[in-house]
């Protein structure tokens, strides 16, 4: 009988995983919002595969461009995008089996709700680098610090801004030591840095100096440009409410989960801060905000489950259907059909 349970759930978790990749492969490739991907893989595969390893600029997310010239040479476009979703999507569901030997559909909902369509396929960099970041979170959440921080540096490669996880981790050691009034200062410091010109005018300097690809969103007809749909100022209140719907609702039952609960309030601090000081520049501040929202979408699906067994079903349908209005609202915006961009 067990076993047969056992059989059963699996081809469960293949059934959902199949049909998850098979939709977000689908729809990314659909509408393939940026198109960057394709003129990249194009241009890659027009030389020969020496020629890809030698023009590689290994400063600037290299595993990345290593795999694409791997594989360029043996698959088309479409196949190399689909494997890029199906590795990205394993990656993430069996970090998430290293914390919960049987999760549900709720344990997933909130990712895929919120960031799963507009990752796997948008921003497809960053989605690799947060699938290895995961596993990073994991491991600092047990207390294998070292290893932590050596699969967030291999994240990286993929894409820099995984690079914020390592000040979330810094965060969350500093809560460790000195409790939560370095919290409130680093919230009250970062008060005072929204309402001055440093951080922006550091930000360029350093983009300009370092020919940093972030500048590329800091021309004047971007900036003119930008939040065209209005509703990035309504974007942190969607964040506050994950913080306070993870702060309220979810209770840690072993060691590991209360770890992944500091690593989702201290995110989720970082988010806030960020999307005040660097208001300014809505797509860098967006985008980082995004990937720090993956350690509270995680533990979010943990409290929606606990709200499941508490059959607490008013609280679980408000927050399961405000999780449904936001990702129509962003998908919306992100699917949006768009002028394509010319190389």
């Amino acid at each position: 009988m067990y076993q047969k349970l056992k059989n059963l759930t699996l081809w469960q978790y293949f059934l959902g995983f199949s049909a998850v990749w098979f939709v977000l492969t689908l729809t990314n490739l659909h509408w393939l919002i940026d198109n960057w991907y394709l003129y990249s893989f194009n241009l890659s595969s027009s030389h020969d595969f020496l020629s890809r390893i030698h023009g590689l600029d290994f400063s600037k997310d290299p595993s990345y461009f290593l795999v694409q010239a791997s594989l360029s040479s043996f698959v088309t476009f479409e196949v190399f995008f689909g494997l890029l979703i199906f590795l990205c999507l394993a990656l993430k569901f069996f970090a998430l089996l290293r914390v919960n030997k049987r999760p549900g559909i709720l344990n997933v909902a909130p990712y895929l709700l919120v960031l799963g369509f507009l990752h796997e396929g948008i921003q497809m960099r960053i989605a690799i680098a947060l699938s290895i970041a995961l596993w990073a979170i994991i491991y600092f959440a047990k207390n294998q610090r070292f290893l932590a921080l050596l699969i967030l540096s291999f994240a990286c490669t993929f894409h820099i801004s995984a690079a914020a996880f390592f000040l979330v981790f810094f965060m969350v050691f500093l809560y460790e030591r000195f409790g939560l009034g370095i919290i409130i200062a680093g919230i009250f410091l970062s008060a005072i840095l929204a309402y001055t010109s440093f951080i922006p005018d550091l930000l360029i300097w350093v983009g300009e100096k370092t020919h940093a690809r972030f500048m590329l969103y800091s021309h004047a007809d971007v900036l003119k440009n930008q939040n065209r749909s209005g509703l990035f100022q309504y974007f942190v209140l969607f964040v506050i409410f994950l913080i306070a719907v993870v702060w309220r609702c979810f209770i840690p039952e072993s060691l590991i989960w209360k770890k992944l609960y500091q690593i989702a309030l201290a995110s989720g601090l970082l988010a806030i801060s960020i999307l005040q000081v660097l208001r300014f520049n809505v797509v860098v501040s967006s985008r980082l905000a995004d990937l720090l929202l993956l350690p509270i979408l995680l533990t979010l699906g943990a409290a929606l489950t606990q709200l499941k067994i508490k059959r607490r079903y008013w609280t679980l349908s408000l927050i399961l259907l405000a999780l449904v209005f936001y990702c129509a609202a962003r998908g919306y915006v992100s699917f949006h059909p768009a002028q394509p961009f010319v190389y």
